[in-house]
C-alpha cells in the first residue's frame, strides 16, 4: 500500500511540474495510427456528420474555413462534398494523417503541418467557421478557445465534437494499475482522465466563460463489443482512442500482456469486453 501511494505521489509530482506526454508523443501515436484511424471515422464518422451544418452562416458569401486538427481530413472531405463556396485551411500536427489528406486536389484546400496552438498564435487570418472534431482532449480547452475567439470573424462559429468525461469507461483504471506494478516501465505519465468537459453541460460552460453561446448541443454514447481483450486493446491502439498511452512506458511490447489482464479482470460483462464512447457535440457562436 506504501509502495503504491508514494508511487501515486510521484506521478501526482511529475505532472504538476508537467513531465507528461506532450504534443510530440501525440504526434508519433497519431502517426502510427494513421493507416487504421479509418477503423474510428467508419463507427463515429456519422456523429461528425451532424456538425457539418451551414444553417448559421451566410452561404452568399465565400466562406473562410478552419479545419482544426484535422487528422485524415475526414471533415475537410465532407465540407468538399457540400459544394459549399469556401477556403479551407486544415491543420494538424501528425504529417502521417495529413498524408491521408494529401490525395484531395481541391484548390480551395490548404494543408497544414503545424501545432495547433502555435497555428492559432501565428496566423493572421479571420475564419468564419472552426470546425474542431475528436481533438479537444489534447489541448488544454481556455488557452484553445481562448484562441478561436481571437482567428474568428465576429458573426464566427465553432462547430465540434468531443469526447466527455465517462468515456473509455475503467480505461485509466486499468493503465494506473499497470504504471503502479511496473513502475520501473513508466517513462513519463499522461493525465490520463484528459482535458474533457462533464457532458454536455460542461461544454456548454466552458464555451461560455470564453464569450461563445450555445446554438445546438446533444450527448450521446456508443458501446462496441469484442470477443476477447486482446481485441478491446487492438481497438484502443488501432484508433488512436486513448492516443498518448503507449508512450508511458519503456517498451509498451512488453506491458502489452499486462494490460491484456488488466482488461480481463475489469471490462468483462455479460459475456462480452465492452468499450464505451461518451461525446458531445454542437455548434457555439461568439456573443
Amino acid at each position: 500500500m506504501l509502495k503504491k501511494l508514494m508511487f501515486f505521489i510521484k506521478i501526482g509530482y511529475k505532472i504538476l511540474k508537467k513531465d507528461v506526454i506532450d504534443s510530440e508523443d501525440y504526434r508519433k501515436e497519431y502517426n502510427s495510427v494513421s493507416k487504421t484511424y479509418d477503423l474510428w471515422l467508419n463507427e463515429m464518422g456519422r456523429f461528425t456528420d451532424e456538425i457539418i451544418n451551414f444553417d448559421y452562416v451566410n452561404k452568399d458569401k465565400k466562406l473562410k474555413i478552419l479545419d482544426f486538427a484535422c487528422g485524415t481530413g475526414y471533415i475537410t472531405k465532407k465540407l468538399l462534398e457540400k459544394n459549399i463556396y469556401c477556403e479551407i485551411t486544415s491543420v494538424d500536427y501528425s504529417e502521417e494523417m495529413l498524408n491521408q489528406l494529401k490525395s484531395v486536389t481541391d484548390d480551395g484546400v490548404n494543408i497544414v503541418h503545424s501545432d495547433g496552438i502555435e497555428f492559432l498564435k501565428s496566423t493572421d487570418e479571420k475564419y468564419d467557421i472552426i470546425y474542431f472534431g475528436w481533438a479537444l482532449s489534447y489541448f488544454k480547452y481556455d488557452e484553445v478557445f481562448r484562441l478561436f475567439k481571437e482567428v474568428l470573424r465576429e458573426d464566427g462559429i465553432v462547430c465540434i465534437i468531443t469526447n466527455v468525461k465517462g468515456t473509455l469507461y475503467k480505461i485509466e483504471d486499468i493503465f494506473l494499475n499497470v504504471m503502479s506494478k511496473n513502475q520501473r516501465e513508466v517513462k513519463k505519465p499522461m493525465d490520463i482522465s484528459f482535458n474533457l468537459p462533464r457532458g454536455k453541460d460542461g461544454l456548454i460552460k466552458w464555451f461560455n466563460k470564453y464569450g461563445f453561446k450555445e446554438i445546438e448541443v446533444k450527448e450521446d454514447e456508443v458501446v462496441f463489443y469484442f470477443e476477447t481483450p486482446e481485441e478491446v486493446l487492438q481497438w484502443i491502439n488501432k484508433t488512436g482512442a486513448a492516443a498518448g498511452t503507449a508512450q508511458i512506458f519503456k517498451n509498451y511490447n512488453k506491458i502489452k500482456d499486462k494490460l491484456i489482464d488488466e482488461i480481463k479482470k475489469e471490462k468483462y460483462n455479460n459475456g462480452k469486453y465492452e468499450i464505451n464512447h461518451r461525446f458531445a457535440y454542437g455548434i457555439f457562436k461568439i456573443k
